[in-house]
């Protein structure tokens, strides 16, 4: 036999010993609910019917057990509904409180609470009247914990309910008690008495809004069952959390669902602050606190969060939150933007740190930039899961702004702009960087400009031209002229034409090399230093014509010329003519010990002079290199 035969024998079997109907039902609707049926009772069960049949006519019978609360006219038991076998609460009153008007505000507690059938509101399950007028209230027993022992407990409550975020886990908390005043707003009742103390915390998560004693309703149904609002012009509900219309004082605003808006505010308050509200060390001071209705927050309270504290709590009803709804949609955004608001967070704490990286006088650029970094991208984060945040948006903006102040004062206003440019609105500091680089751009053109002036690398060539030729000339020329006996007899107009047709060759010469000669503040220097001793050399040459002074005299008298002009030279344009400086002063010495030795002595100088200009000016190549080319302008 297979398995399948075996399985089906097996079917065929225990089909046999059920009844037919469930055979039909098996066959003709399998979806349906099969309901077993007994002939008789177990013995269980027959003694379950007779405790029952006891029950006839009072099935709403009690065992009361121990106390479980206690009020300031009422008592709570724990107790048994023998005739379902269920744990129930019983509340009643207190035996010195048994009077007309507390069983009234018992009873109307009852109706209050019957009347609203929510699942974050205890059901009531019946009411019963005892001989003597006093009535007992009969609820679904809550296991659980009030909020209040959990509001600040963050290990309790990772510990039962498994969150390790205790703000996040208590605003769902009030979330849910926020459903239930919802709903009783809709059925026109106010609870008056909003607190964690009176909220139920059940052992699965459940969340039950209890005592709804002093509760009263802004409709009238005729019954007189609820009490109402209208008549409610007592002192009443619990001072740390009280709205300002609840102290009853004449001339103020009525009750109305804004005012559980202010006690819902209240108890946020205490989430954000771990105390309520209102406080003070005797009545007066608690009162006051009441009235003004001014609360404090922590700076490290989220902004968002801070904002609906504040507007709920305002002590203008009208400028509250205009209903409950309202309210729950405020502090759902703000969960849902929460992550968001951690973001920021954390980034100003980095934005803290940066700030007083910034102020330190030993700060690094690195480490600056290191915790900019990290503020910067934790708002942008923050700002990518939530554009409106504006604490985002704020702190990116004063940890750019503090950044670029201090690339302003290093000196780096571009730096400056472009960090500004990230920005999504312009900022007033961005004009005041833009016309620092444009101050600094004109200042490093000035000193490129300057640098470019004074570049001995342009006109090597055209310099050591200058220098090979004239100092070729004035080295030979000496030398023949010693052997000329006419030179030693030549008047001073020879020495005036002399000099002129040097100062035409000196011209022609900046004509001819005008590019490069010119490019240059110390070229330009150089060409009319040279211009100016041709020149010198005429008016020396003329003063001794007009003073009939000996015309020979004149060459030792351009030694001392040639050794104060290199002498200047070397002092302001190059250092390296000292060589030539010297050896002009040692001719001059010479020629005025022996006059025999002057032109000798004048082509040695000039000699001297052309080796060191030719040495320095080299070029280390004959053609112009490309950045010599774009320094001419070619």
């Amino acid at each position: 036999m297979t398995g399948e035969d075996e399985h089906e024998a097996d079917a065929a079997a225990w089909l046999a010993t059920v009844g037919a109907d469930t055979v039909a039902t098996l066959a003709a609707s399998p979806g349906s609910t099969i309901v077993p049926s007994l002939a008789q009772p177990t013995t269980g069960g027959a003694h379950a019917l007779a405790v029952l049949e006891q029950l006839a006519g009072n099935t709403q019978h009690l065992k009361l057990g121990d106390v479980i609360g206690e009020g300031g006219m009422g008592i709570v038991h724990a107790a048994e509904q023998v005739a379902l076998g269920r744990t129930v609460a019983a509340k009643t009153l207190k035996a010195g409180r048994r009077d007309p008007a507390a069983a009234l505000d018992l009873l109307r507690e009852a109706w209050v609470t019957g009347s609203l059938e929510h699942p974050n509101i205890v059901p009531v399950h019946y009411l019963t009247i005892a001989p003597d007028g006093t009535p007992s209230i009969v609820l679904k027993r809550v296991e659980g914990v009030e909020w209040s022992r959990l509001v600040r407990d963050a290990g309790e409550v990772a510990r039962r309910f498994g969150s390790d975020d205790l703000l996040a886990w208590n605003l769902g908390i009030l979330m849910q008690v926020l459903n239930a005043v919802r709903f009783a707003h809709h059925h026109g009742i106010i609870h008056r008495d909003l607190k964690p103390s009176n909220v139920m915390i059940g052992d699965y998560g459940e969340v039950y809004l209890l005592d709804w004693g002093i509760a009263v309703s802004l409709r009238d149904d005729g019954s007189g069952r609820l009490p109402l609002a209208v008549h409610a012009t007592q002192l009443a509900g619990t001072p740390s959390y009280m709205a300002p219309e609840m102290l009853g004082r004449e001339g103020r605003p009525p009750l109305s669902e804004r005012t559980d808006v202010y006690l819902a505010g209240a108890v946020l308050y205490e989430l954000v602050t771990g105390r309520p509200p209102h406080r003070g060390t005797n009545a007066l001071a608690m009162i006051a606190s009441v009235i003004a209705s001014r609360p404090e927050l922590p700076a490290d309270v989220p902004p968002e969060l801070a904002r609906i504290c504040e507007q709920a709590m305002h002590e203008d009803p009208a400028r509250r939150f205009d209903s409950i709804d309202a309210l729950r949609a405020a502090i759902q955004r703000y969960l849902a933007h929460r992550g968001s608001a951690l973001l920021a967070a954390r980034a100003r704490e980095r934005l803290a740190e940066l700030l007083a990286q910034l102020a330190a006088p030993d700060a690094r650029q690195e480490d600056i930039y290191r915790l900019f970094g990290a503020c910067r991208y934790g708002f942008r984060d923050a700002l990518a899961v939530w554009p409106e945040n504006d604490d985002a948006r704020r702190g990116l903006v004063q940890a750019v702004v503090a950044v670029a102040q201090s690339e302003l004062a290093a000196d780096r206003p571009q730096a400056a702009v472009s960090l500004l440019g990230e920005l999504d609105e312009p900022h007033p500091l961005q004009d005041t960087a833009r016309a620092a680089v444009q101050s600094q751009a004109l200042r490093v053109a000035k000193l490129e400009q300057l640098g470019r002036e004074h570049d001995v690398k342009v006109g090597t060539r055209t310099r050591m031209v200058l220098a090979s030729g004239f100092g070729c000339a004035f080295t030979i020329l000496p030398l023949v002229l010693e052997h000329v006996p006419a030179s030693r007899t030549a008047g001073h107009a020879a020495h005036v034409a002399f000099a002129g047709v040097f100062i035409v060759l000196v011209g022609a010469f900046w004509w001819w090399a005008r590019d490069s000669m010119s490019a240059t503040l110390i070229n330009r220097r150089m060409a009319a230093t040279l211009m100016f001793v041709f020149v010198a050399q005429v008016a020396i040459a003329i003063g001794s014509w007009i003073g009939e002074a000996d015309p020979f005299a004149l060459w030792t008298a351009n030694q001392i010329l040639y050794f104060v002009i290199s002498g200047m030279a070397t002092i302001t344009l190059e250092t390296w003519l000292w060589p030539a400086c010297g050896a002009y002063l040692l001719a001059f010495l010479a020629a005025s010990h022996d006059p025999s030795t002057t032109l000798y002595g004048t082509a040695a100088a000039n000699a001297v002079f052309s080796v060191v200009a030719v040495w320095r000016w080299r070029p280390s190549t004959l053609r112009h290199t490309a950045d010599e080319r774009a320094r001419l302008g070619r």
